[in-house]
Formats: C-alpha cells, structure tokens, sequence
C-alpha cells in the first residue's frame, strides 16, 4: 500500500493538523528561518504534538525568496525516489508549485496542493462500523483517479476566449487566473483543483505546451 505524505509550507500556512492524528499520513513541516527567532502564538503550533511520531520537522535555515519553497521541492524529489508509487499533498496556498506537480503528474506521479488540511480528512475518515453479525464486506478496489465527465464541456468557452485574445497569458499562473476568472464571471469561481484539471486537459490534447512556467499555445 502506497505511503501518504503531507508536506506543510508552514512558513506560507498555519493549518490546523490535529485531524491527522491517528492516521497513517506522514506529516512533514517545514518552517522558515525567521519562524524559528519570532514569537507565534502557542496555537499555531500545538496541533503538530498530536501528530506523534508521524510527525517531521524540517527547519529551513536561510531565509529569502523561495528558500522554503526549494527545500519542499527537492523532498518531493526524494521521496518519489525511493517511493515510485507514494502518495504526496502539498499544503500551501503558493501557486508555483503547481507547474512543478504537473509536470510529475504527467509522468505518473500522485501529487497535488491544496489549502485545506480538513480535504484530507475527508477523504481518509475511517469506514463506518459494521452492523452486529453483519458479514464484513470486502473492500472495493479504487478506480483510478479520472477528469470529470463534463471537463470537455467547460473547456469550450475557455478555448474560445483564449482564440480571441491577442495577448494570452504568458504563464501558468496567469493562465490558471484567466480561467478562475472566466468561470467567476459565469456562474462562480471554481476550486483551484479544476482550473488545474482543464489545464492539465488542454496540454493533454497538445492545446497546450509548458515549458518551465511558460506556457505555449496550439489552438486549433
């Protein structure tokens, strides 16, 4: 069984971890140099001491732009390294890891972000208990993770938005808000989960190419 990782721009977010307690998640955070000489309120840190021994800290020891962020990068390297079938979620709310982990996930990789700790424990709350003398059921093997249904459907309207722009947005980034911003202006904003998802499509299809944060157009 594949070994789930957590790993929490502590320096970027301060989420609240006491849901994972008790879990098999391997809980690694890591905070930045100036964390470690500031003063932060006691509650920041003490959902971490329920985490026990699935918890690892990693103190990164110089500050600046993206310090954190590369020492994030390089475990993820790391653990899929020795773990090809691992299971790793950044915590963070630092959209330039997103080019980072779709690139990993083209080549096979279970990764994503997301903001929200309480996601993963949705996700992983415990089955039900059986009813007295009921015959324990055998669990159904999970299907393999799939874009959804609709996902073509909502690409349309993007496509043909993007076609009609002189000046399309030259990175990922700016791709990803052009898209959030396409869908708040029709109907709501949706999760960052599926404005990557529809990016993700579109390279899929060879609409797109990314080269580094870059991002190159084929539309037909």
């Amino acid at each position: 069984m594949p070994t789930n990782y957590v790993l929490v721009d502590f320096e970027n977010l301060q989420p609240d971890m006491s849901g994972l307690a008790g879990t098999a998640q391997q809980v690694i955070v890591f905070i930045g140099a100036k964390q470690q000489t500031s003063r932060h309120r006691y509650d920041k840190f003490d959902a971490m001491f329920d985490l026990g021994p699935n918890l690892r800290r990693i103190k990164v020891s110089q500050s600046g732009k993206n310090a954190l962020d590369m020492h994030i990068a390089f475990e993820i390297g790391r653990i899929f390294e020795r773990e090809r079938d691992a299971v790793v979620q950044v915590i963070s709310a630092d959209t330039d890891f997103d080019p980072l982990l779709a690139t990993l996930r083209a080549q096979g990789f279970a990764c994503s972000r997301t903001k929200d700790v309480a996601i993963l424990v949705k996700k992983r709350a415990a089955p039900a208990a059986a009813a007295p003398g009921a015959t324990p059921r055998r669990p159904k093997t999970a299907p393999p993770p799939r874009k959804p249904a609709t996902l073509p459907t909502a690409v349309d309207p993007i496509l043909k938005q993007l076609r009609s722009m002189t000046g399309k947005p030259s990175t990922r980034k700016k791709l990803s808000q052009t898209i959030a911003s396409y869908f708040k202006h029709h109907g709501g904003e949706p999760p960052a989960e599926t404005v990557e998802s529809i990016i993700d499509w579109m390279i899929e299809k060879e609409l797109l190419s990314q080269n580094g944060t870059k991002v190159n157009y084929h539309l037909r």
